[in-house]
């Protein structure tokens, strides 16, 4: 619980260095006119397509869990996705979602191994539609984004190629367990050499473990083409939605000179160098990303600023905000439970 808070804490702090930043290097006049410019249809426009990206997540979780679990009902998988949701936001590389998840699931008297395997398979699913939409997004905009940002465009490849590269150790890991083993052994070989890894043995232990259970998930995933195609379809209609966030805010200034899928390709770069930023929430990072892509559609002084403002607010902060009602509740629930059972206890 404690480092929970500190986590949030370094949120709320980078959050407060980059609005101050904001403010400080910019016109608080220029800004409050655009803020009172704002059409608001657009607003509610991209707060909706926030709920859209949770429903979709929920969707793709739920179908999955359903699958294994016929009992599972659509309000928990919600419960357990947004919680995943806060959990990811809030911890450097968004690490804390899944394995809430999976304690929540296994509180709720699932088996871990079960859970464990749908969630892996829920992380290979998202991660070939983020390279899926990425490459298409890459192919539509290259050189477009190519001449907009001629010194900062490598960084956006940089982060294509390790997604991409993620994806590619996924499938060799599911596919190809001696690779995968090899990998592993020499990746903990070099880290023991470090002093990075201080226990070798076991180390070794937990990823042929964590690798038994990905490599039966990846082979049991195979079999079930038709579920994976459809939590495959909500994911990338979780990107997309997610990525309409920007568009809508983009309209709200009154602008439309430049497109939906650029908008879209723009939003999907930031995500790709952001999401290797070893803060949580990508602090900093997603902000000083999104400048430098969007301040060429921003023709005003001071819109860019305030379109960051209200982007990290719907985007993040609005997620931390929901994903942190449905993780207390989930924690009352907890302890009403735990209560009830005291009380019974007592009783008998």
């Amino acid at each position: 619980m404690k480092s929970r808070k500190i986590e949030l804490f370094i949120c709320l702090s980078c959050s407060a260095v980059v609005v101050g930043f904001i403010f400080f290097s910019s016109d608080p006049a220029t800004l409050m006119k655009w803020v009172s410019s704002l059409r608001f249809g657009w607003i509610i426009a991209a707060v909706l397509s926030m709920v859209f990206f949770w429903m979709f997540e929920t969707l793709a979780l739920h179908f999955l869990l359903r699958h294994f679990f016929r009992d599972q009902s659509f309000r928990d998988s919600m419960f357990v996705s947004m919680g995943g949701q806060y959990f990811s936001a809030i911890t450097p590389f968004s690490t804390g979602g899944q394995p809430f998840q999976a304690y929540y699931l296994s509180k709720k008297g699932r088996d871990v191994g079960v859970v464990a395997g749908a969630l892996l398979m829920k992380f290979i699913i998202y991660q070939i539609a983020l390279v899926t939409v990425s490459t298409v997004l890459l192919i539509l905009r290259w050189n477009f984004f190519r001449e907009l940002i001629p010194n900062f465009y490598w960084v956006v490849l940089i982060g294509y190629v390790i997604n991409a590269g993620v994806l590619v150790f996924l499938i060799i890991a599911g596919q190809f367990r001696g690779i995968a083993d090899g990998l592993c052994r020499f990746v903990i070989k070099i880290g023991t050499k470090l002093r990075i890894v201080k226990d070798k043995e076991k180390a070794l232990l937990r990823a042929e473990e964590t690798l038994g259970r990905f490599h039966s998930a990846f082979q049991g995933m195979k079999k079930e083409a038709g579920l994976m195609v459809v939590c495959l379809f909500f994911c990338i209609l979780q990107l997309i939605s997610y990525f309409s966030v920007s568009y809508f805010v983009y309209r709200s200034f009154g602008l439309s000179s430049t497109g939906f899928v650029t908008i879209l390709g723009a939003q999907g770069f930031v995500m790709m160098i952001s999401s290797f930023v070893p803060i949580p929430g990508a602090g900093v990072g997603a902000e000083s990303s999104y400048y430098l892509l969007f301040k060429g559609f921003y023709p005003e002084a001071g819109q860019v600023n305030v379109a960051i403002i209200i982007w990290r607010l719907i985007s993040f902060y609005l997620t931390v905000i929901v994903g942190a009602v449905f993780a207390l509740r989930i924690g009352k629930v907890k302890s009403e439970s735990r209560k009830n059972n005291i009380t019974e206890g007592e009783g008998q």
